[in-house]
């Protein structure tokens, strides 16, 4: 998304006394509203991951964005204490796995591979019944699937999905094209949004850059393992705002078009955008009224505001609509 175009409706400053750059933002801001993206170990659960960070980092609460089975490994992201608000621009966002399942027959690699291509596009899956949904048949997008390679009666893919999509539910269903039983050795979150398995760190990594960042002062083998929530965002597209407008969209006021400084291209009537200051920080998820052309130069309500994650008061009342 950072490929987009930039358009600019008009130019603005902003003034170096209110907000702070993400990238800047003190460690102890960090650990009350930021995350950490862990390499999910197999066994537990993601609540369990979860309470251990909350533990190990003293904090009041945490949450995992994306639920991960104990079996499976991976990109794991949780939020810590007021960054626990920023799961519906994570948990929602797509995500690739890596699995392997076992068969009860060999079956021909070119079945396998063709089999696997059937399901790319639109699904209908039934969630297992340990899930914590309701069993109810739904529908989930595939973007991408490949067999990686064939082991005997072992087969190792990787498939793109919406999410919640259940990769569970995917291996029982092309068992059942091949004619055989199957059962899922191993799975790994690869992706999530924009978050990489270069993005991730053990929960022991987060417990040392803590300790350290407790005991020596020093924030930089913190900032190292916690992402500002600007981070889980990257995959929207963005309205900035002028400083004027921010204290107002904090407040939770709708954002007028009058208020916009700058936008990305592409932005569709409906869609979900982030709205930031022109610092780059996050001041609230909406719905866009506007598509980026009638944002360019016309009035209006152009966003609505539904998710605030800016505290109000930290830029001054200033808005003009």
């Amino acid at each position: 998304m950072n490929e987009e175009t930039w358009y600019t409706r008009e130019e603005a400053e902003t003034d170096p006394e209110f907000g702070c750059i993400p990238e800047k933002r003190p460690a102890k801001d960090l650990l009350d509203q930021g995350f950490v993206v862990l390499d999910k170990p197999f066994g537990p659960t993601s609540n369990q991951v979860s309470y251990w960070v909350k533990e190990e980092l003293n904090l009041k609460k945490a949450g995992h964005f994306g639920t991960l089975d104990p079996n499976a490994t991976g990109i794991l992201p949780v939020g810590l204490n007021s960054g626990t608000r920023i799961n519906p621009a994570l948990s929602q966002a797509e995500k690739e796995y890596i699995f392997e399942a076992e068969m009860s027959e060999e079956r021909p690699e070119k079945d396998i591979r063709e089999v696997l291509k059937d399901f790319k596009g639109v699904n209908n899956q039934v969630p297992p019944e340990k899930s914590a949904v309701k069993r109810e048949e739904r529908e989930r997008e595939v973007y991408e699937i490949e067999l990686i390679e064939v082991d005997g009666r072992n087969f190792l893919a990787r498939v793109r999905c919406e999410s919640g999509f259940y990769v569970r539910v995917l291996i029982d269903q092309v068992a059942e094209a091949l004619d055989v039983e199957a059962e899922m050795e191993e799975l790994r979150r690869t992706l999530q949004s924009s978050l990489t398995e270069d993005d991730v760190h053990t929960l022991q990594d987060v417990v040392d850059a803590y300790h350290f960042y407790k005991e020596k002062e020093n924030e930089e083998a913190l900032r190292e393992v916690i992402n500002p929530i600007e981070r889980a965002v990257t995959h929207l597209r963005k309205v900035v705002i002028k400083d004027s407008a921010v204290n107002a969209v904090a407040n939770g006021s709708d954002l007028g078009a009058s208020g916009i400084s700058k936008f990305q291209d592409n932005i569709d009537e409906g869609e979900t955008v982030a709205v930031t200051t022109l610092k780059g920080e996050l001041i609230a998820l909406g719905e866009a009224l506007m598509n980026s052309e009638k944002m360019y130069d016309e009035k209006g309500t152009a966003v609505e505001v539904n998710n605030v994650y800016m505290d109000p008061g930290i830029y001054p009342k200033r808005w003009k609509q």
